[in-house]
């Protein structure tokens, strides 16, 4: 005898086993961070962050980075440790906030961590989505597994590298183009920035688009909510453009090679112009 269930009830039974799985995800992630302490990337805006919301520190201060070395390893970075450095915009913050306020960072590692696997499994439908591909539930269940558990997606959630919002907002945005939501577009491309260097080439490739199909309203919500970010920052810190740009400037000199004409340079330092030339052409 089959059961024959309305719209509202079927919501409500969906609604509650994506509570449970969430739930499920956090309860693993949290053991997890019990277990294996780290997670770099996103504690050095966590307690960026934090000490900006609680002690009113710039999060680009000599102080706030010894303080996160501390908190990495025990000590002042030393060698060729990484300096983790603050090093993306103030509006950035508006993101991290909601985690930088629980005092407890085992906690709030595991809800970011749990935020980004949402996060990678909704990215993975709405590219499917995006493409106008309609696999079976089974294809489909096993891509979305696949995009929770292959290396990239592990090693960013692990890390808790903002790299994959990033990765989600690029996608919505390629999907509100489509729809002719330009100003959602817009408005997301511009929440791409919080992480620059990844969307320095793509964002121009995206608005030039624009300006030649006559699709004015993702240019202007980009610049709008560019406006908007920069100016919330300046209300936080008048100067802290100056500040993040100074920490760009030094971020090479202690992150290690990520480019591959570098990574090989390195290997042999005398052929890094060929290398780089190379490469290029």
């Amino acid at each position: 005898m089959k059961i024959k269930l309305n719209r509202n009830t079927e919501l409500v039974l969906v609604l509650a086993l994506c509570v449970i799985i969430i739930a499920g995800l956090f309860w693993v992630n949290h053991q997890f961070s019990l277990n294996n302490p780290g997670g770099n990337d996103f504690l050095l805006h966590y307690m960026g962050t934090r000490s900006l919301i609680i002690d009113n520190l710039s999060p680009y201060s000599d102080e706030v980075a010894v303080r996160i070395q501390i908190a990495a390893y025990g000590h002042p970075a030393q060698g060729i440790e990484h300096e983790l450095r603050v090093a993306y915009p103030l509006y950035s913050i508006f993101l991290f906030a909601p985690f930088s306020v629980i005092s407890d960072y085992e906690i709030a590692r595991a809800a970011w961590m749990t935020v980004l696997e949402v996060a990678l499994v909704a990215m993975a439908f709405l590219s499917i989505k995006l493409v106008g591909w309609k696999p079976s539930l089974a294809i489909q269940g096993w891509i979305l597994l696949f995009s929770l558990i292959w290396y990239h997606a592990l090693r960013g959630v692990i890390n808790g590298n903002a790299v994959i919002l990033v990765g989600l907002l690029l996608t919505a945005v390629f999907s509100y183009i489509k729809s002719n939501h330009d100003e959602l577009a817009g408005l997301l491309l511009a929440i791409t920035t919080i992480k620059p260097h990844l969307v320095v080439l793509i964002i121009p490739f995206i608005l030039v688009w624009a300006v030649y199909q006559k699709r004015y309203k993702v240019l202007a919500w980009f610049v709008g909510s560019m406006a908007i970010l920069i100016s919330l920052g300046l209300l936080i810190i008048p100067d802290w453009i100056y500040q993040n740009l100074w920490e760009i400037l030094k971020y090479p000199g202690y992150n290690s090679a990520g480019t591959l004409a570098a990574a090989l340079a390195e290997w042999l330092p005398n052929l890094e112009k060929e290398f780089k030339w190379g490469i290029a052409i």
